[in-house]
């Protein structure tokens, strides 16, 4: 099973983990870390390497980040050059669903593919939809 990493800004990644076991349960393999003020990008790279080491899969680690060239995806990236694990920016809890419920019985890539695209499924403009559907009911 695949271990998955979320590392964002401040607690981001904490509220994504609480929010996604309120739904799925209690998950494994599954680890948070967020960069807080006066934390370099040294030492939150140290502690992304860290947590992959432990893992003792580094091949098999998904690294889930906040924001796109944000320190924790940086410090991700320096980590998937170094141990070849796999990282998507951008992590919302509809991605974050996806890769803990897929992640038993998918390969990382179909993973990783499925993740994206649910994650894009959840971002919706809602006003628009309603208007549009109250107008298609008239």
């Amino acid at each position: 099973m695949m271990h998955v990493l979320l590392a964002s800004h401040g607690s981001y990644a904490s509220g994504l983990r609480e929010a996604a076991e309120m739904i799925l349960g209690n998950q494994e393999k599954l680890y948070v870390l967020g960069l807080y003020p006066g934390e370099s990008l040294e030492i939150f790279t140290e502690k992304i390497s860290r947590v992959i080491q432990e893992t003792g899969e580094a091949e098999n680690v998904l690294i889930l980040t906040d924001l796109r060239n944000g320190t924790p995806f940086n410090a991700a990236l320096m980590s998937v050059v170094k141990y070849g694990s796999a990282c998507i920016s951008g992590v919302n809890l509809p991605l974050l669903l996806e890769v803990l419920s897929t992640r038993k019985e998918c390969d990382s890539a179909e993973v990783v593919k499925n993740a994206i695209q649910s994650g894009k499924d959840g971002i919706v403009d809602n006003v628009s939809f309603g208007i549009q559907k109250s107008k298609s009911m008239e």
